[in-house]
């Protein structure tokens, strides 16, 4: 028999908490129009097309999950685009501590563009191919070429950062769903 090592609720929540504590109070956060960076050193992916200032109790720790506190609402910035990847700053949005991958909702029905993502059962697909998603179901599975009514999608990762809509233009208010980090050492 394998055995894995495990840590209290407790424990968990504690390692949480440190996260915030790092990054600091009213952090910074980007939507960029690229995948995330290859490492946190990195240059930022792609063009900033939305940035806001979170709360300064950004987060709330239960149980071993960092999940959002408050309302996370950001502005679109020129030149604006399909939403594709976060990145989250100290206050003075300077240094780089926590990315990924950002989507919006899977919607029945909804016609798709190339680049836009969406989560979909705790997955983020990204359309490959334009065209309208079925009437339910949605993109599953973690391959490729998955059709999804006349649309396209490919698995891109776990959902990370859910907002109200991935096209932003320049001007417009986005608001971040959810946010939500789960310690593995359930």
């Amino acid at each position: 028999m394998t055995y894995a090592t495990r840590q209290s609720s407790a424990v968990r929540t504690a390692k949480q908490a440190a996260i915030e504590t790092t990054i600091g109070a009213s952090p910074k956060l980007y939507l960029f129009d690229a995948a995330p960076s290859a490492a946190m050193t990195d240059a930022d992916p792609g063009n900033a097309i939305a940035n806001g200032t979170l709360p300064a109790d950004w987060a709330t720790q239960a149980a071993g999950v960092l999940s959002k506190s408050g309302t996370w609402t950001l502005t679109g910035t020129n030149p604006g685009g399909y939403a594709k990847s976060f990145r989250l700053k100290d206050g003075a949005g300077t240094v780089n501590h926590w990315d990924g991958l950002v989507s919006e909702p899977w919607a029945g029905g909804k016609t798709y563009s190339v680049g836009m993502q969406v989560h979909n059962g705790g997955n983020v697909y990204g359309c490959t191919t334009a065209g309208t998603a079925a009437a339910a179901g949605g993109p599953t599975g973690t391959g490729t070429g998955i059709t999804d009514g006349t649309a396209v999608w490919a698995y891109l990762g776990a959902q990370a950062m859910t907002i109200d809509n991935s096209n932003i233009a320049n001007g417009q208010q986005i608001t971040v769903n959810t946010f939500t980090n789960t310690d593995g050492n359930a």
